[in-house]
């Protein structure tokens, strides 16, 4: 299909303003995705995976060159060790699969039990956490310290997380993460674990960090940074942070995760290799990937989400369609085809004449069939008319419907079921003057 402007004409009637507002900014040429739709994203309220879906997304996450998926706690449970175990030996052939564990030596003991050959070590470093931990900072560097020394004693390779790093005194991060340093991490994580980051508060901290904590060290320590969308900023908090030099931002498929979720995989790929910073995924993949979770986590997708939604490169307004038709760029920011994806066209209230010629052709092939304008609007009208005489009641009854489906298929256990079930194993330790008047009756 031929378009009214040339790519030459383009790039005079476009403005890019990221291009003009990060010209000076050392971008880096390479981010890596590292993954935690399998840990953190299984901690999406009311989701659980069964060992197969977690294989088949850790499969298609390497295939799409994913370079680091997180697939479990080990020293949780046996079974969660036996699941991160049976992942690790799917032989991945890009990603490195790797497992958490808490600054204990029986956490890294589960590790190695689980054949993990690289893990991410964790604790929450906040004030806030320190009291509730009892917990003083020297503590923390000495335990951080041992359990680092000890993981690489035992042939790991150690990522380090600082879990609420984001609302910690700045002093003790820098003590956490040179001590982490300086005991064989290869990488550093901030968490912005609640969410609380705006990207100009990312961008001073993670400059910080670059400035005060790593370049000082003079070695080749890489950052990472874990944000939360508490207040929808996940995905613009860890391009921010990327832009500030963070090469491993974590995501989560869909956005997925705990409370609000997590960093969008899909989001933040697209908009890095938008400002030309690569990140060795195959993006015509991310709407399988999508689809494929979206599935197994039974967490419907908004249908106007970023990317991968079903409304992201639809149109239904006359004027938007007349413009797509003159060059898609118009009303689109990037091609569909770079995603997987094909753009749409709606026929209802605001369609326009451009919109029903454009169907006509593309719906029912008759590019050389002359159909009259008198004709034509009168299939407009009839269009708007039949889309505006749908009942508004209809569509809420059918709502409603979907909505307490929804609830059903995410519920979890209840209060009433929850009771029954201590009733059931607690009963005979309960006092004789809490038991119901008819509890020994038979």
């Amino acid at each position: 299909m031929s378009y009214k402007f040339s790519k030459e004409e383009l790039k005079e009637l476009l403005i890019d303003y990221n291009e003009i507002a990060l010209k000076d900014l050392d971008l880096p040429e390479r981010a890596y995705i590292w993954d935690e739709t399998l840990r953190d994203g299984e901690q999406t309220p009311t989701v659980t995976l069964n060992l197969d879906e977690k294989i088949h997304l850790a499969k298609l996450m390497d295939e799409i060159g994913v370079k680091i998926i997180a697939v479990g706690f080990p020293a949780v449970s046996e079974s969660e060790k036996n699941i991160v175990k049976t992942i690790v030996n799917e032989d991945c052939k890009k990603a490195s699969i790797v497992g958490i564990a808490r600054p204990k030596k029986s956490d890294i003991d589960a590790c190695i039990d689980a054949d993990l050959e690289e893990i991410v070590v964790f604790m929450p470093i906040s004030p806030i956490f320190l009291k509730t931990l009892k917990q003083t900072e020297e503590e923390q560097l000495k335990k951080i310290n041992t359990a680092i020394s000890y993981a690489k004693d035992n042939g790991f390779k150690v990522n380090w997380v600082s879990e609420d790093g984001t609302r910690s005194e700045f002093s003790h991060l820098k003590n956490v993460f040179q001590t982490a340093i300086k005991a064989g991490a290869e990488r550093v994580v901030i968490g912005d674990t609640v969410g609380i980051l705006t990207p100009y508060s990312t961008a001073y901290l993670i400059k910080r960090i670059r400035e005060e904590i790593i370049k000082p060290m003079n070695n080749d320590t890489s950052i990472g940074i874990h944000t939360h969308n508490d207040f929808g900023l996940a995905v613009a908090n860890t391009i921010t942070g990327v832009f500030e030099g963070c090469q491993y931002p974590h995501t989560c498929i869909n956005g997925y995760g705990e409370r609000a979720g997590n960093a969008a995989l899909e989001e933040v790929v697209t908009i890095l290799e938008r400002m030309g910073i690569d990140t060795g995924i195959d993006m015509t993949k991310l709407p399988e990937l999508s689809e494929v979770c979206e599935k197994y986590f039974c967490q419907p997708l908004a249908r106007n989400k970023p990317i991968v939604g079903d409304y992201a490169f639809a149109h239904e307004s006359g004027l938007h369609i007349a413009a797509i038709l003159a060059h898609p760029l118009t009303y689109e920011p990037i091609n569909p085809k770079m995603v997987g994806r094909r753009r749409k066209f709606y026929l209802g209230k605001f369609s326009g004449t451009k919109s029903i010629i454009h169907s006509l052709q593309e719906k029912l092939n008759i590019l050389d069939l002359n159909i009259p304008d008198d004709i034509i609007k009168k299939i407009v009208k009839e269009v708007k008319e039949k889309h505006e005489s749908t009942s508004k009641e209809e569509l809420r009854d059918s709502f409603q419907k979907i909505k307490a489906e929804l609830k059903r298929i995410t519920r979890s256990v209840g209060d009433r079921e929850f009771f029954e079930i201590v009733n059931k194993y607690a009963q005979p330790y309960v006092p004789d003057e809490f038991k119901p008047k008819n509890s020994n009756k038979t």
